[in-house]
């Protein structure tokens, strides 16, 4: 948490000033092309910290063109969904692979963000969505103000699923991103810089700078205020850069199915409700996914069991029963698998 907090009119002068990292990145880049000053300047800095403060240069990254940054190097803590900084100026330009969504807002001038053998320039008011598992390396120019947004994949899940409803093409696009193994691609809003989207990202961005009591909760809402004017623009302001298969307008249905009944679906449901065999879903369900019915509905399970452990002081018999267990020690069993704690550590510890 910082101690100096910053006032709603004070968001924009905050992000033109120059920040730590920045400087860090200006003074790097400064002497880069001098090996000794720049072994001499390294020295003066413990790589441990550089990474605790998520400062990412080639000479401490393991695999500097393909760094892969889990939900961890972001969210210290299982109870937050949503992080939101500004995109550093002068950064070296890293190619990453994140397992969480990240949001790109330009707010000032161009960046240019590079995605396989495709560059996207960013113009001002853009709002791009990265989905999980896509390399890109993005180019932040010296006078660009942008904000990186990053967001848990269970968060659309567990909050925003609703937000999501209907066969569009932003539906499609996050729920192939999900659960798709092969649905690499990037959203683009193209909103030639919204007021309404421009002051929900400035405000999301004062909260998490700020870190009042509840700020994670008023984030979550703006974020669901954000996704609904995204939703309701005009399909021309809409662009999907495309890594690999089209929509599948099926399974997009099947697993909005799964989302709305996953405390008591059985795969016969979803044979009936889809009129298809089980023996043919479940393979059309893995072939599509890359996973099974079974791994699926755990996960959305366990997911929301989550989140009612963190919003509310049900019984752990109770969460377990509401979200499909009716065995508890087979549900704290699955819970800790996937959270390394159980039920009870986790509450205790959020």
């Amino acid at each position: 948490m910082n101690d100096k907090k910053i006032a709603k009119s004070e968001v924009m002068q905050h992000l033109k000033e120059y920040n730590d990292k920045e400087i860090f990145y200006h003074q790097y880049a400064l002497l880069y092309n001098d090996k000794e000053a720049l072994k001499h300047f390294l020295e003066q800095h413990d790589p441990a910290r550089l990474i605790k403060e998520k400062i990412y240069i080639e000479e401490i990254l393991p695999k500097s063109c393909e760094s892969f940054n889990g939900e961890e190097s972001v969210w210290e803590s299982l109870e937050t969904d949503i992080h939101i900084e500004k995109y550093c100026r002068l950064m070296p330009h890293l190619s990453a692979i994140h397992d969480f969504f990240e949001i790109v807002y330009v707010v000032d001038n161009n960046m240019q963000i590079e995605i396989g053998e495709n560059t996207l320039t960013l113009q001002p008011g853009d709002v791009c969505f990265i989905s999980p598992g896509i390399l890109h390396t993005p180019y932040i120019m010296e006078e660009t103000i942008a904000l990186q947004m990053t967001v848990r994949k269970s968060t659309f899940r567990k909050e925003f699923f609703r937000c999501l409803a209907g066969n569009s093409l932003t539906s499609d696009f996050f729920l192939n991103a999900l659960y798709s193994q092969n649905a690499g691609s990037v959203l683009l809003f193209h909103m030639d810089s919204d007021e309404e989207i421009k002051n929900v990202f400035l405000q999301m961005y004062q909260e998490n700078y700020n870190q009042y009591p509840g700020f994670q909760n008023v984030m979550n809402n703006l974020f669901e205020i954000l996704l609904c004017y995204l939703f309701r623009c005009d399909p021309s302001e809409i662009e999907i850069k495309q890594d690999c298969q089209k929509s599948d307008t099926r399974m997009t249905q099947i697993l909005q199915y799964i989302e709305n009944n996953c405390d008591r679906i059985i795969i016969a449901d979803l044979s009936q409700q889809f009129h298809l065999t089980k023996t043919y879903l479940s393979k059309y369900i893995t072939h599509k996914t890359g996973k099974s019915f079974r791994s699926i509905l755990q996960e959305i399970r366990l997911e929301k069991a989550r989140s009612m452990l963190c919003s509310s002081n049900l019984l752990i018999e109770d969460i377990s029963e509401a979200v499909g267990y009716h065995n508890v020690e087979h549900f704290i069993r699955l819970f800790k698998q996937k959270y390394h704690k159980t039920p009870n550590q986790f509450r205790k510890d959020k």
